[in-house]
């Protein structure tokens, strides 16, 4: 993806801003901004003029147009017939010049890159951590905006001759996700850097890495020390739900662990609301799913808690990988027929009860939602919320999966079982 250096320095240029972004933005009859639209493998990617579009003669006033700047010979032009030699100069010329672009169409308010939006020179890699879905991980440090202070941070790297359009939108579409999250117990979404290659995605620096890797190394640890990220866990996963948002991949690998502190992260799978009808040909968690995800393809606030319950099975065995000795298939199968992993007997039998008879129940509408989870396990450990209120409950019930997620459950419930099409470990 190349990039004109002059234009990049803009603030009111965006990098690789998604469509999906632009409503939050542009809000005004004459807002604009200059993007860049995602370049197929190969091929040099084109800046888009996107401009907000009022017009009094509409029964539904307020459409953003785009309207794709397109390079001559050594000149930038929008209409075909007013030219300038940067692009810089051409809206400037459009701006002056009213209707010059289209009648009725003119840009007025130049809108400015976010506080997530960060620069590429504000962040430095330092080392490799690892390999994610896009491309590598890396530690490093980013210099943040307002105080200048340089803090330690995780960084996601998405090369764009190595990634689709559609993993541009998927690596998009997390941080647009991770952004609206603040929580103890979620990891901290610093901004994401699209302005030119490599995509960046900045998260808070875990200082002990990955928790299933942390769990193996660390096999000794204390029950207590276990209870605790349990209890963690439950708060992140009990405030995700509030969003309302389902994460859909709850597991040991995709939490972080650093200072006495679980934070659940990685955000791929994870989509707004309640409810969730995923497409059959996909590659799926099998390990973690819940039976009406095998049978039906479904996710709703109760999948995440039988993937919780996983979760805390892995906690509590030292990161062992979930029903040992089963192939995928064998884990289907029994998972169906009703069978449910023992808890080890350092485990007290309330926190397993809790587990097998309330987090891996068949029935997901008998499932304790997270709410209940994190009632529980307060009193039990007799552990207090570290400061952060509790998350209110949604009135579609997301997290009593009760109200509006338990009428969509059981709508689907009662469709004909199906079966899982295309299955994987992850």
């Amino acid at each position: 993806m190349t990039i004109n250096k002059s234009i990049e320095k803009e603030q009111y240029y965006h990098g690789l801003l998604q469509r999906e972004d632009l409503q939050n933005l542009l809000t005004h009859n004459g807002d604009y901004l200059i993007r860049m639209a995602e370049p197929k493998p190969g091929e040099k990617g084109a800046f888009v003029l996107s401009v907000m579009y009022n017009n009094a003669f509409l029964e539904h006033s307020g459409s953003i147009k785009h309207f794709v700047i397109k390079e001559v010979g050594n000149k930038f032009t929008i209409n075909d017939r007013d030219k300038s030699s940067t692009i810089q100069h051409l809206i400037d010329f459009h701006r002056k010049d009213k209707g010059s672009i289209q009648p009725d169409v003119n840009i007025i308010r130049p809108i400015m890159r976010q506080m997530w939006e960060l620069d590429h020179d504000s962040v430095t890699i330092q080392r490799k951590l690892g390999e994610g879905a896009f491309g590598e991980v890396s530690m490093g440090t980013l210099k943040l905006k307002k105080s200048g202070k340089t803090v330690k941070v995780a960084i996601k790297q998405a090369k764009m001759e190595k990634v689709s359009q559609s993993q541009i939108k998927e690596f998009m579409r997390e941080a647009r996700v991770m952004r609206s999250l603040s929580h103890p117990n979620v990891v901290k979404f610093y901004g994401v850097a699209a302005g030119q290659e490599p995509l960046y995605m900045v998260m808070e620096l875990a200082t002990n890495g990955s928790l299933d890797s942390y769990l193996r190394k660390n096999t000794e640890l204390g029950v207590e020390t276990q209870n605790e990220m349990v209890m963690q866990a439950a708060w992140g996963l009990e405030y995700l739900h509030s969003k309302p948002l389902l994460h859909r991949d709850v597991a040991a690998r995709n939490c972080l662990y650093g200072d006495g502190q679980i934070k659940i992260s990685d955000f791929g799978l994870s989509r707004p609301g309640i409810i969730y009808q995923m497409e059959r040909k996909q590659f799926v968690p099998v390990r973690w799913l819940a039976v009406e995800t095998l049978n039906l393809f479904v996710y709703t606030p109760k999948t995440d808690v039988w993937s919780y319950g996983i979760l805390c099975w892995e906690i509590y065995n030292a990161g062992a990988t979930p029903y040992p000795n089963m192939t995928l298939n064998e884990v289907s199968s029994q998972v169906r027929g009703g069978y449910r992993m023992e808890l080890p007997p350092t485990v007290s039998p309330d926190i397993a009860g809790l587990i097998i008879g309330r987090c891996w129940v068949e029935n997901p509408i008998e499932r304790f939602s997270m709410s209940e989870i994190t009632d529980f396990l307060q009193r039990r450990f007799g552990m207090r919320r570290p400061n952060f209120e509790r998350p209110e409950v949604s009135r579609e019930g997301a997290n009593s999966g009760g109200g509006g997620a338990a009428k969509a459950l059981r709508t689907v419930i009662g469709k004909k079982k199906k079966h899982v099409g295309r299955i994987t470990s992850k």
